[in-house]
């Protein structure tokens, strides 16, 4: 379940769109925020913007693998009037990484392979083949 979040949310609303990716590694962790749009119904003409924002543990086996874990998630800048404010003003985080804990004995592990990096590029594969090119900005 964990190893497309990108598949997950493309399945879960099929009328969304995932925009701009952007993530931040630290020697704490990774964190990832992914601009989403999505439609409330399909044929109805009202979408709702926001970003997810989720937050993760890494554990390096070498510098090309990494085993990914999801600790919380959080949205926001939400195109909703009230609820937009409301997300940004309380930093309300749920803790994903405890939610599968307690109910399935564990977090879910993504494992990411390193194909190539260098100080502008890096190229990433999941479990499922699927490529992930990151820019610096």
């Amino acid at each position: 379940m964990a190893e497309n979040g990108f598949d997950l949310h493309e399945r879960a609303t099929s009328t969304g769109q995932i925009g701009r990716v952007r993530q931040q590694i630290t020697d704490d962790g990774i964190s990832s925020e992914v601009a989403i749009n999505v439609g409330v119904l399909p044929g109805i003409p009202f979408r709702v913007k926001g970003t997810v924002m989720t937050r993760a543990t890494i554990e390096v086996f070498n510098p090309e693998t990494w085993e990914v874990k999801v600790v919380g998630t959080s949205v926001g800048g939400s195109n909703i009037p009230f609820l937009d404010q409301l997300l940004d003003d309380v930093d309300m985080e749920l803790p994903v990484g405890s939610l599968y804990e307690q109910l399935l004995g564990q977090v879910p592990v993504s494992t990411l392979k390193t194909f190539y990096v260098d100080e502008g590029l890096r190229i990433t594969r999941d479990v499922d083949d699927n490529f992930f090119v990151f820019t610096r900005s």
